[in-house]
């Protein structure tokens, strides 16, 4: 080698390393989507004295498995087919889980308590670290078995929306199991039978504030400092400059869940669908947009509108879902 070309190699800088994103597939068609492997832990005990039905069916909640459908497809459609959730293992288990302090429900003692005969256990705090022993979790996640972990349950199970577990992990809307061993992190999300799947998608909707907020350094409403602040604006806190707003807040909302509000705003919504190439463009909206307050409308409008396209603007991912669901492969995802 000359000694020109080895000067040359000397002062160029170093091109950083790409990650590599385990979940990252492609399908028969050439499109690249995540393919999202899921641990469920179903909490649904079997009521004896209910004629052996599972606790769902007792208190007339909606059924896990056409929960997780419902979820899983709306995710699918809303990412644009990039996010693809696959159950691999799904554990029925008959049982009330074990709080933090070692007390757990028996189905009397449930029941009691739903039909208002005796109070909830307080403090109502679940006992995660048990599961992560129980379920081997943090090893299955370490060798690409699973990629998250979905809990199932009913009212006063005691767990969070979300939260990240890992020796790396950050706040997602719920307290990070930091000390979890695990090299990689990973979200559990804890979902409500007793509710639907609109509030499946706020729980993720609320990770993915947190998220973004995380990788681009905070969030305050009214500051549009950040391409992130800027597409969740809304009118109330940012006058004049709506797009597409929080969970809580559609672009035109007054107050928190005024997702049925019908007063007209202009908003930059429809643009954030070209990011990283905005032009400015906007036009009047109101609920008749997101289903006129119906939280599972509204949330999917919400989805759709996340950026999803290829690259980077400013260091910065153009696609969004990665962050969201993504955690371990980009370096960003992971201070």
């Amino acid at each position: 080698m000359s000694k020109l070309i080895l000067a040359i190699l000397l002062v160029v800088p170093a091109i950083p390393s790409i990650a590599q994103s385990e979940m990252q597939k492609t399908d028969s068609a050439g499109k690249t989507y995540l393919d999202v492997k899921v641990l469920v832990l179903d909490y649904d005990p079997i009521v004896a004295q209910e004629g052996g039905l599972r606790l769902h069916a007792v208190c007339g909640w909606s059924d896990p498995q056409t929960l997780a459908k419902g979820y899983m497809d709306d995710i699918r459609k809303a990412s644009g087919g990039y996010v693809r959730y696959r159950v691999v293992d799904w554990r029925d288990i008959d049982e009330f889980p074990t709080k933090d302090d070692g007390f757990a429900y028996t189905s009397d003692t449930y029941m009691a308590c739903h039909r208002g005969k005796a109070k909830w256990h307080d403090p109502d705090a679940d006992n995660y670290h048990a599961k992560m022993v129980k379920f081997d979790i943090p090893k299955r996640v370490e060798a690409g078995e699973i990629d998250e972990v979905w809990m199932f349950g009913a009212p006063y199970f005691g767990w969070f929306e979300s939260c990240m577990a890992g020796t790396s992990a950050y706040y997602i809307n719920g307290t990070p199991l930091t000390d979890v061993k695990c090299a990689k992190v990973f979200a559990v999300m804890g979902f409500n039978y007793e509710r639907g799947v609109g509030e499946m998608l706020e729980d993720l909707g609320h990770r993915t504030e947190a998220a973004m907020s995380h990788i681009y350094g905070g969030w305050e409403a009214n500051k549009l400092d950040t391409p992130w602040a800027r597409w969740a604006a809304y009118e109330k806190e940012a006058p004049g400059k709506a797009a597409c707003g929080s969970v809580h807040y559609a672009p035109n909302s007054e107050s928190d869940y005024d997702w049925g509000n019908k007063r007209i705003v202009t908003s930059s919504c429809d643009d954030w669908l070209n990011y990283p190439n905005l032009t400015g463009k906007t036009r009047e909206v109101s609920s008749d947009e997101w289903g006129g307050g119906d939280i599972r409308k509204h949330h999917v409008w919400w989805f759709t509108h996340l950026p999803k396209a290829p690259g980077r603007t400013d260091g910065k991912l153009n696609n969004w879902w990665d962050y969201v669901i993504d955690m371990n492969a980009y370096e960003e995802s992971r201070k």
